[in-house]
């Protein structure tokens, strides 16, 4: 007995009687956990996020029905119009909203930091912008120009980094200026519980709560829950908080992955792989920008590297890169102005159209998945020849990106097997790459 209690004494020092506030009858124990200072500020950034969240309303619900697939319907929630233009901007409001709720940022704190590949950064200096609260964004050094102007021109400060390096150089400038790593991977599922706040004035900022909402709303819309959600992930914090919330109310929709070229998150989700190992090696730059892992030089590990649950998606799938490119240019050229992550939601959604054609499906097949971000951000790269000559040329540049739009389009024209068909008819060797 008295070696166990040396041993406890060793790893825990027993606490001097003294340590421990008394009562007694000159001073009653009684006094402010947080300063009335502190107080009224928490109270007046919360509330600037409340105002913010009111003012965001709803994105619009873009229908887009194949014209070979007349049994389809495919839902593009336009997350562009947001203030920040992208899907993060909801995501990113409801992780400020708790790092303040549960005193990670502070009217003492020096700045918030974040590793970003540029959206999430924008809203993140929107979002501190408009609580006082500096922001500074660490950034791969080859980050598009048109993205690091979107986060300067909502005040944030950019570092920039090698691209394996964000993470690590994020989490030790907070740690050297007093600042906070806000850690949009590891904290998305902290942020959770402010997503969802009900029906009623606050409403929820879930993206999945507001397509059901719309499509209740809608008297012409027939199905008013979708058989499908698609969406890439980046953090996986958007495709989780949708997955949790399908399971959690017992829904039919099926959650399906898109997931790019080189990307670890399919091996993940299907395999529970690359946990222990990084993609070194394995990543091929460019990817597909915002979204897919392996660039980083650690493991997926979930609450830290990713957000992404694997056991709330139900189906996951690969799309080649170039094919990702080659279907954006197509939705750029027929009006629709989103990046390249958008390009393969839509190619992974048509595909699922596709699969489904003969399907004994009696109603009309609904697949709602997210325009993430605008085409705008990309012009100097994934929407440009030049570019994607240089960034792809292994897989053909554009002459390329030409074969894969010609069999995307009869894809969307006829009904027809696109994947399939790129894959034998286009340049690239997809045998081992896939």
């Amino acid at each position: 007995m008295k070696s166990f209690l040396l041993v406890v004494a060793t790893f825990f020092p027993l606490v001097h009687p003294d340590l421990l506030t008394k009562i007694n009858k000159d001073k009653i124990p009684e006094e402010n956990a947080v300063s009335e200072k502190e107080a009224e500020w928490r109270l007046k950034a919360i509330r600037k996020l409340w105002s913010e969240r009111q003012s965001m309303g709803r994105t619009p619900l873009i229908r887009f029905s194949p014209r070979g697939l007349p049994n389809s319907d495919i839902f593009l929630k336009n997350e562009t119009a947001t203030k920040t233009r992208t899907l993060k901007h909801r995501f990113v409001w409801a992780l400020v909203l708790w790092a303040i709720t549960e005193g990670k940022v502070t009217s003492n704190t020096s700045a918030v930091y974040d590793s970003t590949s540029g959206n999430t950064g924008a809203s993140e200096a929107y979002m501190c912008s408009l609580i006082g609260v500096p922001y500074v964004a660490v950034v791969a050094d080859n980050l598009e120009t048109e993205k690091v102007r979107q986060i300067e021109s909502f005040g944030g400060k950019i570092m920039k980094v090698p691209v394996s390096d964000r993470n690590k150089r994020a989490k030790e400038e907070a740690k050297k200026t007093g600042g906070f790593y806000i850690n949009q991977f590891g904290n998305a599922e902290r942020a959770e519980e402010y997503h969802e706040s009900g029906s009623f004035h606050y409403e929820s900022t879930n993206v999945f709560h507001e397509i059901l909402a719309q499509f209740e709303e809608d008297k012409l819309q027939k199905a008013k829950v979708p058989d499908y959600f698609v969406h890439s992930a980046g953090t996986g914090g958007t495709i989780s908080s949708v997955g949790r919330y399908i399971v959690r109310y017992g829904m039919p929709t099926r959650v399906v992955l898109a997931d790019s070229q080189y990307s670890l998150f399919y091996d993940y989700v299907i395999n529970n792989r690359f946990t222990n190992q990084s993609g070194a090696g394995i990543w091929t730059p460019p990817g597909i920008a915002g979204i897919g892992y392996g660039y980083d030089i650690e493991p997926v590990w979930y609450g830290d590297t990713t957000s992404l649950v694997r056991h709330v998606v139900n189906e996951a799938m690969k799309m080649p890169d170039v094919a990702t490119v080659a279907a954006l240019h197509e939705l750029n050229g027929r009006g629709l102005n989103v990046g390249p992550s958008t390009a393969l939601n839509y190619l992974v959604s048509l595909y699922q159209a596709y699969k489904q054609r003969h399907s004994s499906i009696s109603k009309r097949l609904t697949i709602v998945t997210i325009a993430c971000d605008p085409g705008d951000f990309y012009r100097s790269t994934y929407l440009n020849s030049t570019w994607v000559d240089a960034s792809l040329g292994k897989s053909g540049g554009m002459k390329s990106v030409k074969c894969w739009r010609e069999v995307i389009v009869n894809a969307m024209d006829k009904g027809s097997d696109f994947l399939g068909q790129g894959l034998t008819k286009c340049y690239g060797n997809f045998q081992s790459s896939l």
